[in-house]
């Protein structure tokens, strides 16, 4: 997704774009893209730099990593970078946070792809559940304890344990 600068006449200007994400091109694993993206943005303008904050939001398909279901949800990262013209040989001051991409003095056009991928990445969950309240599966024979009972039996008490539990006796 690029961005052209030239679009922009007043500042601080306002971003709001749709585009149909591909995921073979932002290559995240484990989610695959439902809908279109939403990217949101807040550029301001002081003298030859560009401040940008705002956020980008896509409906994905999950795997829950307890029942290994498939889910709907949405993800949403944060962005905030600066936009400076020059070929980026400048040192940076200390201290700043924020992502700068460089464009051509001559061509102010930001291409957005790498900083919206690794936000996204960023705001995938460790650990995603389909609901908090989720049961997985049974570790005996693997049924979908959300959707069925099984009669497996589990020992309440392992025997390797009886060492340290006479210890406490």
């Amino acid at each position: 997704m690029n961005l052209d600068l030239r679009d922009f006449e007043t500042f601080p200007a306002e971003v709001a774009v749709e585009s149909e994400p591909d995921n073979n091109e932002y290559g995240i694993e484990k989610v695959s893209f439902r809908d279109l993206m939403s990217l949101r943005l807040v550029i301001q303008k002081v003298q030859e730099e560009y401040y940008c904050q705002g956020s980008v939001t896509v409906p994905v398909e999950e795997e829950c990593s307890r029942c290994l279901s498939l889910f709907d949800a949405e993800l949403k990262g944060e962005l905030n970078f600066i936009i400076r013209t020059g070929d980026g040989k400048v040192p940076s001051a200390a201290g700043e946070e924020e992502e700068i991409l460089y464009v051509k003095p001559g061509e102010p056009v930001a291409d957005l792809h790498n900083l919206i991928r690794e936000s996204l990445i960023l705001a995938l969950p460790l650990k995603p559940l389909c609901n908090d309240d989720c049961l997985g599966l049974c570790p005996d024979c693997g049924v979908n304890l959300n959707e069925e009972t099984c009669d497996c039996k589990r020992e309440e008490d392992d025997e390797r344990w009886e060492g340290l539990k006479n210890l406490l006796e």
